[in-house]
C-alpha cells in the first residue's frame, strides 16, 4: 500500500511544512532530495527485488524497473546504507551534513539508483 502511494509519500517528505492556516501533512523541514530510500519488494521470496536510490530519483527508478512486485516495504534514511555491501557506519560517528550528498553519490557509485534481483549469494550459506 505504501509503494502504491509513493508519489504522495515523496511529495510529503520533500515539501516544506505549511503554515498554521493550511492543511499540512506533517511538521518540520523538508527532507533533502538526496536522502537514501529503498523499496524492498517481496522480501525473503526468491523473486525479491531491492531498489535503492534517493528521494529525488526513486520514482523514476521504480518506473524503469519493470512491473511492481507487491507487497513492498519502504525504508527511508541512513539505515538504507546497510542494505548494500558493508554499509557506511561512519554516518553514526558524527555530523557529516556538508558531506551527505557526496556520501550518497559514492554509495550509489555515481548512478541514480541500483536494482538488486533475488538474494545476495551470501544467504546461500545459511
Amino acid at each position: 500500500m505504501g509503494v502504491a502511494r509513493l508519489r504522495q509519500v515523496l511529495d510529503t517528505l520533500l515539501s516544506e511544512a505549511s503554515d498554521e492556516n493550511s492543511q499540512a501533512r506533517r511538521d518540520g523541514v523538508a527532507y533533502p532530495p538526496y536522502t537514501p530510500i529503498a523499496i524492498i519488494e517481496r522480501a525473503s521470496m526468491p523473486d525479491q527485488r531491492v531498489v535503492t536510490s534517493t528521494l529525488a530519483h526513486i520514482g523514476t527508478a521504480l518506473e524503469n524497473s519493470g512491473e511492481q512486485r507487491p507487497p513492498g516495504m519502504i525504508v527511508i534514511g541512513w539505515s538504507v546504507f546497510a542494505l548494500w555491501d558493508s554499509g557506511d557506519i561512519e554516518i553514526l560517528d558524527k555530523c557529516h551534513a556538508k558531506d551527505d550528498e557526496a556520501r550518497v553519490q559514492k554509495w550509489l557509485r555515481g548512478a541514480n539508483w541500483r536494482v538488486v534481483e533475488g538474494f545476495n549469494s551470501e544467504w546461500d550459506e545459511l
